[in-house]
């Protein structure tokens, strides 16, 4: 009779080991679609993003977001650039008389951002900080003291979600500059760009990731370049 050699215990491991990888390798491909049509469209729409220069343009580019969510409904990203996009309206006309109703379109794709189990937890939280940051800029004196608050606590908590990400240093940075100094945190404008700008360095620029921001540092820090 010929018996099946026992496997050495190195060798269950090695095996065990391959699973693993196969298995984060599996669940990591699953958790980012790779379908080209769906990276063709969200690529497509982030180039016409990062060169709007208008209300007009925002609203195309959300509206064709809107339509890649559509079609991959369960995709964050697409719902994530949707309000972000809508956001932008009110920071490129902050006078705006439909302001109001965008406000309330951004937050309701807010919302349904918040639903999605693969949501980045630091990205969703940087949105919200600039959501009340938004609410703020619409009516100041009523919104100032109710929000301020609530837009240094989302910012805060984006940072301990994840360190790595530059958008809510430079942005509570860049709020911060503009409270009353009896409320303002004791950091360092100066410091706190100079982090940003070293952590949009360091992100991929990908369509899986959003990697916006790093061009409006330009807007904010010409006095710490002196």
């Amino acid at each position: 009779l010929h018996t099946r050699p026992t496997p050495s215990s190195s060798s269950a491991s090695s095996d065990v080991y391959k699973i693993q990888v196969f298995l984060m390798v599996s669940f990591a491909l699953q958790a980012e679609n790779t379908d080209p049509v769906y990276l063709k469209a969200m690529e497509k729409a982030l180039v016409k993003l990062d060169s709007a220069k208008s209300v007009s343009d925002l609203q195309q580019i959300r509206n064709q977001f809107e339509r890649i969510s559509g079609k991959y409904n369960e995709e964050w990203l697409p719902v994530y650039y949707i309000t972000y996009s809508t956001l932008q309206m009110i920071y490129f006309n902050p006078k705006g008389d439909k302001n109001e109703a965008i406000l309330a379109d951004a937050k309701k794709y807010l919302d349904q951002l918040g639903s999605f189990k693969e949501t980045d937890k630091s990205e969703f939280l940087t949105l919200n900080g600039h959501y009340y940051t938004a609410m703020i800029m619409l009516n100041p004196e009523a919104n100032g003291v109710k929000y301020f608050g609530d837009v240094l606590r989302f910012y805060d908590e984006a940072k301990e979600a994840n360190g790595d990400n530059p958008r809510p240093v430079f942005l509570s940075a860049v709020f911060e500059q503009n409270l009353p100094e009896f409320v303002r945190p004791k950091r360092d404008f100066c410091e706190e760009v100079a982090k940003a700008k070293e952590l949009f360095k360091k992100q991929d620029k990908t369509v899986l990731k959003p990697y916006w921001g790093e061009s409006f540092i330009k807007m904010f820090a010409g006095k710490c370049d002196n």
